[in-house]
């Protein structure tokens, strides 16, 4: 299956706040442009909020969906977020989908 972004927080790091927005940010903004990229990127917890409408990243996670790439959100996490209707990239995704993608992935990169 190749390599597998695992994304868990709207933000690289415990720093500040804003400085890990722009770190994720430069994170999508470099991955979309990499030579090589990740068969698929699953975003949990407060990592949903970057495949929805208003995120900084969102051109970015489009342009790898584009490519390819599959892109998936956390149901739960939307649900819990209020984001449901606001998801503008992928697809919803569960846990089943998640831990059958972790256990057929070559490897998992985490950020967040």
């Amino acid at each position: 299956m190749g390599k597998v972004v695992f994304v868990n927080s709207d933000r690289i790091g415990d720093g500040e706040a804003e400085l890990g927005k722009k770190l994720m940010q430069a994170f999508f903004y470099s991955l979309a442009r990499a030579d090589a990229t990740p068969s698929a990127v699953l975003f949990m917890n407060t990592g949903v909020h970057l495949t929805c409408e208003g995120s900084a990243a969102l051109d970015d996670i489009k342009m790898l969906a584009a490519e390819g790439v599959a892109i998936k959100s956390c149901g739960t996490c939307l649900d819990y977020y209020g984001f449901t209707d606001a998801l503008a990239v992928g697809e919803v995704g569960t846990m089943p989908d998640t831990v059958a993608t972790f256990m057929a992935a070559d490897s998992v990169v985490s950020v967040g």
